[in-house]
C-alpha cells in the first residue's frame, strides 16, 4: 500500500479514536472540534499540531514517518519503522533526563506515527540564536542532558552483557548510512548532492578534496562513527533539535539514535554553536544590533562562544561526577583494585582528553557538511549578500579544518575558542 500523509480530517478522526490522547485535548465530558495544522519543515517526517479548537492550550504534536526521505522524495526510500526507534530513544532518554526530553503519549506502529508533548511556550533554538536571544540556563541544561544520556548508556554504567544487548537492539542502519554519506563522504568528493552558495570560492572546494591531512582526519572520524559503539546517541543533535525558553530546554527528534561514539553528540552541539557564532556579524548588521549586549555586558557573539566553553566544561564536570559516584559503589570496570584511586583518576583524565579530541573532530565534520553538503542551516543560508555569506563560510571551514586536523593536540576548550576567534578574524588555514 502506497504511503499517504494523513489529511487533517483523517488525523482528527484518528485522535478521537484514541481515548488517552483525546482526554489530553478535551476536558472530561467535552467533545470539542480539533484544529489540525501541518507544520513540518524537516528533512524526514510529517509533523502536525493538534489542538482543541476552543482551548488551543490543550495541544499535542503528531509525527508520521513516510517510507522515504522527505527532503528528496520517493527516490530515497526509508523504512517507516524508524519511528519505533525514535519512540524507544525518547522513552530511554526521558527516563534518564526527564526535565529535558518531551513525553511520548501514544505510538502506533501500523500508521508509523507518535503523539507527544507539545512545547507551545518554547522556540527552536536555532531561530532564537539567530534572533539574538540569551538563555542563561542553556549551557547548564545541554551539558546535563549530554552527561546523563551519554554516561548511563555506556559501559561506564551498564553491565557488559546489558550494554551488548542494548547495542544490538538499537541498530539504525538506514539513518546511520545517511550520516555516513552526508557528513563523512559526499562533502569531500564531487558528489551531485553537494550544494555550494553562489560566491563560494572554487579553491575552497578543492582544498576539501585535496588536503591529505584533512581527508585522513575525516576518515578517522568516519571509522569512529561506524565502529565505536560507546553509548546510545541522539544522533542528530543540532540547534534545530533543541527547544528552549527562559527556564527550560528540551531535546527533540532522536530518530537517528544508535549506539555510537560519545563525541558525536557533543561535537554536533559544539558545531552548531560555532556556526551561530560565525554567522553572528551578519545577523547583528541585519538586525541593527552590532553592539547588542547581554545581561553581563558581553556582545552577543562573544556570549555564543562562551556557550561552547560552558557546554563542554559543564558536561565534563557532570559526567565525571556521575562516574565517580557510580564507581564509589563498586570497583572500577577498567582499573580493578587501585588503593588510593590514583590510577582510576589518571584513566578518567585520559578518557576526557580523548573525548574532547573526538568531539572536536566530529564538530569539524559537522561544520563542513553544513557549508558544502545537502542539508544546510538557516544561520548561514539566511545571509542574503552572497559575498558576505561566502566570507562566513570560508571562516567556518578554516575553523573546522583546524579542529579536525589538530584535535589531538588541542589541550583544552580555551584553545578551541582561540581557534574560532582566529578564524573569525581571517586567520590562517592549517
Amino acid at each position: 500500500m502506497e504511503f499517504e500523509a494523513l489529511s487533517s480530517s483523517e488525523l482528527s478522526a484518528y485522535l478521537r479514536s484514541v481515548p488517552a490522547v483525546y482526554a489530553l485535548l478535551n476536558e472530561p465530558g467535552e467533545t470539542g472540534d480539533l484544529d489540525i495544522a501541518e507544520v513540518g519543515d524537516g528533512n524526514l517526517n510529517f509533523v502536525y499540531f493538534a489542538s482543541n479548537a476552543r482551548a488551543p492550550e490543550r495541544s499535542v504534536v503528531v509525527k508520521q514517518a513516510p517510507p522515504f526521505l522527505r527532503l528528496v522524495g520517493k527516490s530515497w526510500p526509508l523504512t517507516r519503522h524508524r519511528m519505533e526507534r525514535e519512540v524507544a530513544a525518547l522513552q530511554r532518554f526521558g527516563a534518564l533526563c526527564p526535565q529535558h526530553v518531551p513525553r511520548v503519549y501514544h505510538a502506533d506502529s501500523d500508521l508509523f506515527l507518535m503523539v507527544m508533548q507539545r512545547l507551545s511556550s518554547h522556540r527552536i533554538l536555532r531561530q532564537a540564536l539567530m534572533d539574538g536571544i540569551v538563555y542563561p540556563k542553556l549551557a547548564a541544561h545541554l551539558s546535563t542532558y549530554l552527561a546523563h544520556t551519554l554516561f548511563y548508556g555506556s559501559d561506564l554504567f551498564l553491565a557488559p552483557d546489558v550494554k551488548k544487548h542494548a547495542v544490538s537492539d538499537a541498530v539504525n542502519t538506514e539513518l546511520c548510512k545517511i550520516t555516513e554519506d552526508l557528513v563523512f563522504t559526499y562533502p569531500f568528493e564531487d558528489h551531485p548532492s553537494n550544494v555550494y552558495s553562489p560566491a563560494f570560492p572554487r579553491a575552497e572546494i578543492e582544498r576539501l578534496r585535496q588536503s591529505p591531512a584533512l581527508r585522513l582526519a575525516v576518515a578517522d572520524m568516519k571509522w569512529s562513527f561506524m565502529n565505536d559503539a560507546e553509548t546510545l546517541l541522539h544522533g542528530d543533535l543540532h540547534t534545530g533539535s533543541i527547544m528552549v525558553n527562559e527556564d527550560e530546554t528540551y531535546v527533540i527528534d532522536p530518530e537517528f539514535a544508535f549506539y555510537g561514539p560519545m563525541g558525536f553528540d557533543i561535537g554536533a552541539v559544539l558545531a552548531n554553536l560555532l556556526l551561530a557564532y560565525f554567522s553572528r556579524d551578519w545577523h547583528d548588521r541585519e538586525q541593527d544590533t552590532a553592539l547588542q549586549l547581554h545581561a553581563d555586558g558581553v556582545p552577543y557573539r562573544d556570549w555564543l562562544l562562551e556557550q561552547v566553553s560552558a557546554v563542554w566544561s559543564g558536561f565534563e564536570k557532570t559526567f565525571l561526577k556521575l562516574w565517580r559516584v557510580h564507581e564509589s559503589r563498586r570497583k572500577s570496570h577498567f582499573i580493578g583494585d587501585d588503593p588510593g584511586g590514583v590510577c582510576v583518576e589518571a584513566y578518567r583524565a585520559r578518557f576526557m582528553r580523548r573525548l574532547l579530541a573526538q568531539s572536536l573532530g566530529f564538530a569539524g565534520c559537522k561544520m563542513i557538511r553544513r557549508i558544502v553538503g545537502m542539508a544546510k542551516v538557516a544561520d548561514i543560508t539566511s545571509i542574503a549578500d552572497h559575498s558576505l555569506r561566502a566570507a562566513v563560510e570560508v571562516r567556518v571551514l578554516r575553523c573546522a579544518e583546524r579542529l579536525l586536523v589538530e584535535r589531538d593536540a588541542i589541550d583544552g576548550i580555551a584553545q578551541v575558542l582561540a581557534i574560532a576567534r582566529e578564524a573569525q578574524a581571517g586567520g590562517r588555514a592549517s
